[in-house]
């Protein structure tokens, strides 16, 4: 692999949630502070953001008196319960760190809200792409101003970022990290988006100005072969009707995701246009449903193509 030429173990710039947070000190306060109140609050940022980060981050803090319980919206089916899930608040008070929550209905919002108007939950700490409040009155008027919003990251945060990541080898100038900064127009997860991707490309002590400005070009140009978006899917007559037992269990999301790639093998990116979604989200639940066995990869190449094993296909008719 190609971490290896470095001296690594493993990939250091994995995109995937970790709790080492880089430059979220005043954000961090504000959560604690909002949780040892017993309020509840709502996290926005784009996706890549840290929103993921910091609510797990939140949940290793809680002391023993508590409770951390964090939920993905996106992950969330049809006949969840969030009553039954939380349980009882005897000893422990609930926390509740729900994550994608734009994507819940209103009917699992006032339910969440009657949950902490009743101290079943102590605190309830949301994330959100968008500003846009598009949640029921009564909850939002609970919520008031207690909204964090998580801007970009800046290049010296960046240089401690990538510092910390490179576990001590660390390859990057100041100049090529500015480089990688502003192509990533200060999000943290495409910050090391764009590491993976110049370290994949140059060898150990290549990585010059020169060689990143090449690296980063030739991405966004592999980029614009993805930029069209794909018609509107209308599915054949021969793929229905669905098993609804070979669905069952999984999220709306994912049944939206499962009979989307029936049509065909799509990339993450038309998946996210198709379903009104970001992309980071539907990366996600590809991730889950690989682990299921539901999709494989079909081409490895850049923008990576989905679609259905034809085990799962077979278990839908």
């Amino acid at each position: 692999m190609w971490y290896k030429r470095y001296g690594w173990n493993s990939n250091p710039f994995s995109v995937k949630c970790s709790t080492e947070l880089v430059g979220f000190d005043k954000e961090k306060d504000a959560l604690l502070n909002y949780v040892s109140a017993g309020d509840m609050c709502i996290v926005v940022g784009e996706p890549g953001a840290g929103k993921t980060s910091l609510l797990k981050w939140v949940k290793q803090q809680m002391s023993l008196l508590h409770k951390g319980i964090y939920l993905n919206a996106e992950d969330i089916s049809d006949q969840f319960s969030l009553r039954k899930h939380v349980g009882k608040p005897l000893l422990r008070k609930r926390v509740l760190m729900l994550d994608e929550a734009h994507q819940c209905d209103d009917v699992f919002m006032k339910d969440m809200k009657a949950m902490w108007d009743t101290n079943v939950l102590k605190s309830v700490v949301i994330a959100q792409i968008g500003n846009k409040m598009d949640y029921p009155e009564s909850f939002t008027n609970r919520v008031g101003g207690r909204i964090i919003r998580l801007s970009g990251m800046d290049v010296e945060k960046a240089k401690e970022l990538i510092r910390m990541r490179s576990r001590g080898n660390n390859q990057f100038s100041d100049d090529v990290i500015s480089l990688i900064v502003d192509d990533a127009k200060h999000n943290p997860r495409k910050i090391l988006e764009n590491c993976e991707i110049i370290c994949m490309n140059l060898e150990p002590g290549k990585i010059t100005a020169e060689a990143t400005r090449q690296v980063l070009a030739k991405k966004r140009a592999d980029m614009l072969l993805d930029m069209q978006t794909p018609e509107e899917i209308r599915l054949p007559d021969n793929l229905m009707p669905i098993n609804d037992k070979a669905l069952a269990g999984y999220s709306p999301m994912q049944k939206r995701m499962v009979i989307l790639l029936l049509e065909g093998n799509r990339t993450a990116k038309q998946v996210a246009e198709i379903l009104n979604t970001t992309e980071g989200s539907v990366g996600k639940q590809l991730s889950s449903l690989a682990e299921k066995q539901v999709v494989f990869i079909v081409n490895n190449r850049r923008p990576k193509v989905y679609g259905l094993t034809p085990e799962f296909k077979g278990s839908l008719n």
